[in-house]
């Protein structure tokens, strides 16, 4: 450890001072909270952050917006501050400051780090359009999406561009830390034109939704057009990550048929590219983010060499694809 900083404040100014490889941040710290103390150093020097925040709804939401700013993964601490419950999150907490000094951190690209607070107006008329059953159809194509490390980042600024397209749906697995991804679902949902939810067992899949993927869990779609469900299975890790994109894309792949697309951005390891291949085989469309604007140019280089990707793109050309993807008809 380099050193340690008793504020939000004195954090920014040690970051510039001392140039650390990596920095764990709490997202309640005084004087300057922990999610202005980050956008401070993703504005002023930008390096790796590890949030740690609490299991509490506001703690999750806080994690969450954080890792939109740009953040590279979060830790649950139990309760209390963090020293007092240090030896609880620490092994967890090593791995991923592991992780994170291996990144080749880049920081924000495409336009200003998000707002800490969403305008009022904003959330009323998301309500308003998300709220009307004659958009609530079965969906006939899906989308499945595959992040990692700094995929909160790229899946905002993502779905801020994605419409809403009759008869698609989206399926994301985010390797995130179990209790996150329902924060994750409802800060998408706020930005994009989609409403996206936590997946639940047994949910229909409809067109103009997405469904994030619980933490902990394998999740896997049944079903065919017009009758997709989500199911659940407590299968092993598979490449060393739980949820795996690799089993929900050849779920996909096998229940949708040619009616189908995947995308991978950015993320350390290899998860998504068998499930890109198997994508690619019933006749789907399939995408992987550029490298410049990848936090870790893992998963989309492994999808690469593996010669499963149809296009690589930045962020708003991708979702300017994906908007033009349109459900086609069954081939006799």
């Amino acid at each position: 450890m380099v050193d340690c900083a008793q504020n939000g404040w004195e954090a920014v100014e040690k970051n510039k001072a001392l140039n650390p490889d990596v920095i764990t941040l709490d997202v309640e710290m005084p004087k300057l909270d922990g999610l202005s103390a980050l956008q401070r150093i993703m504005l002023d020097h930008p390096t790796p952050v590890i949030m740690v925040s609490s299991h509490t709804a506001k703690g999750t939401e806080a994690a969450v917006r954080a890792l939109e700013i740009g953040a590279i993964d979060c830790v649950a601490k139990p309760s209390g501050r963090l020293l007092g419950n240090i030896r609880a999150v620490q092994g967890e907490l090593v791995e991923k400051i592991k992780m994170a000094a291996l990144c080749r951190f880049r920081p924000r690209t495409g336009g200003p780090a998000p707002t800490l607070d969403k305008p009022e107006n904003e959330v009323s008329t998301k309500a308003t359009l998300t709220s009307k059953p004659e958009s609530e159809k079965p969906a006939v194509f899906l989308i499945a999406v595959a992040s990692s490390t700094g995929g909160p980042r790229a899946l905002n600024e993502m779905f801020t561009r994605l419409k809403k397209v009759q008869g698609i749906a989206y399926v994301i697995v985010q390797h995130i830390s179990t209790g996150f991804s329902k924060a994750l679902a409802r800060r998408l949902s706020d930005v994009s034109q989609l409403t996206v939810v936590e997946g639940e067992k047994g949910q229909m899949l409809l067109e103009g939704h997405a469904y994030v993927a619980p933490g902990g869990v394998h999740m896997v779609l049944e079903g065919g057009p017009g009758c997709y469900r989500i199911a659940f299975n407590d299968l092993p890790p598979r490449l060393g990550v739980k949820p795996s994109a690799d089993l929900m894309m050849a779920s996909v792949a096998k229940m949708a048929g040619h009616q189908c697309a995947g995308v991978v951005l950015t993320g350390m390891g290899r998860d998504g590219t068998a499930g890109l291949k198997e994508i690619r085989k019933v006749g789907g469309k399939t995408f992987a983010q550029d490298e410049k604007s990848c936090v870790v140019y893992g998963m989309p280089k492994s999808a690469m060499e593996a010669g499963v990707v149809d296009q690589q793109l930045v962020l708003s050309r991708m979702a300017e694809e994906i908007n033009h993807l349109t459900p086609r008809k069954k081939e006799s």
